[in-house]
């Protein structure tokens, strides 16, 4: 079977796609991504060899007039160009993994009437997604939604990379030094980059931190940090599995990517959800994984000396030791064979 892929912007869309692909390519189906030629998709998506193609769609929620009026224009000849692709590479099924570039591509399957697969990965259904619901044949979700889910709808998982159950072992706090993994996704986070290296230097115990910056916003983090600490700064980590499973816990936003990683690895963490993000999906995210006793929610809207305090509760009562013996809802390792396998059933 030959499928076209949509995904663009952040790695919340990017990584589950494209874990996606490569069981595809693994089970001998042909893949071709469309994305655009700014986002990080551009460079990701190469480097596996994945057939890539771009339009001129960008972001319309939450931008100036100007700004709308130029996302309407690539809407149309975005849709104009998926199309194109979708004939010229004999397309058989179109999997569109949200954001505001699945709006056009999945518009081009409808009027080509290939299969249009859905995958959303927050607990709200976004925008895009939402459009091109009825007109769907299956909509896979990363975890369940807040809102009633339609019959179309099934929770596999959000995709990720596949690790032995041996390889996922408990941290090594025995050592005497706690390890902390910070990270602000895949752009990083101003919020956290300020805040969280001085309620971590406050708390005055032997810990070495691994901190994610996020590109050109790792600038004096290392200032914040108490020189008694080990800390490593990086503007962007290409393995952070291997970070998540070298840490005691994470701190965090609360993306749905982030979440499932941390989890399915064992551990728990302390979420700061994005306060600007469409529908608030962040802090949907985080009420779930809270819900399921395996992170505690820090709200960028409480007070700076609550984020110390609730930093000091997870450690002085070592909430993270239960987060490690902890076993996921649900298991994300395998959510990709899962979607592969439902698609081949479609007639």
């Amino acid at each position: 079977m030959k499928f076209l892929i949509s995904a663009a912007g952040t790695g919340g869309h990017i990584f589950p796609a494209l874990r996606f692909c490569l069981t595809c390519m693994e089970q001998s189906h042909q893949v071709i991504w469309v994305g655009t030629k700014q986002g990080m998709e551009s460079q990701r998506v190469p480097e596996h060899n994945i057939p890539f193609l771009t339009v001129p769609m960008s972001g319309f929620r939450g931008k100036s007039v100007f700004k709308k009026i130029v996302a309407l224009l690539g809407l149309v000849s975005s849709t104009i160009k998926s199309v194109i692709y979708i004939f010229h590479n004999q397309i058989n099924c179109v999997v569109c993994f949200g954001g505001y570039i699945s709006l056009p591509v999945g518009i081009a399957a409808i009027i080509c009437r290939k299969k249009l697969i859905l995958h959303e990965q927050n607990a709200v259904l976004g925008s895009s997604n939402n459009l091109l619901l009825k007109f769907s044949k299956i909509v896979f979700l990363g975890m369940p939604l807040v809102t009633p889910h339609h019959q179309k709808m099934k929770v596999v998982g959000n995709p990720i990379e596949q690790f032995l159950q041996n390889d996922i072992v408990p941290s090594h706090f025995d050592a005497g030094i706690l390890r902390i993994y910070v990270t602000g996704g895949s752009l990083g986070s101003e919020f956290i980059n300020q805040h969280v290296p001085f309620a971590l230097s406050a708390l005055d115990i032997p810990m070495e931190i691994k901190h994610q910056a996020g590109r050109n916003k790792s600038e004096g983090i290392k200032t914040r940090y108490s020189s008694n600490l080990l800390v490593d700064i990086s503007e962007f980590y290409n393995e952070p599995s291997v970070n998540i499973l070298w840490s005691d816990f994470v701190i965090c936003r609360a993306g749905a990517l982030t979440l499932a990683e941390v989890n399915s690895l064992k551990r728990g963490c302390l979420m700061i959800p994005l306060p600007s993000a469409i529908d608030n999906h962040q802090l949907e995210n985080a009420r779930q994984v809270e819900k399921l006793g395996l992170g505690v929610i820090y709200e960028e809207s409480e007070p700076v000396s609550e984020l110390q305090e609730k930093l000091k509760n997870i450690i002085n009562q070592k909430k993270y030791l239960a987060w490690q013996t902890s076993k996921p809802q649900t298991d994300h390792f395998q959510a990709s064979e899962r979607m592969l396998s439902s698609i081949l059933q479609i007639k």
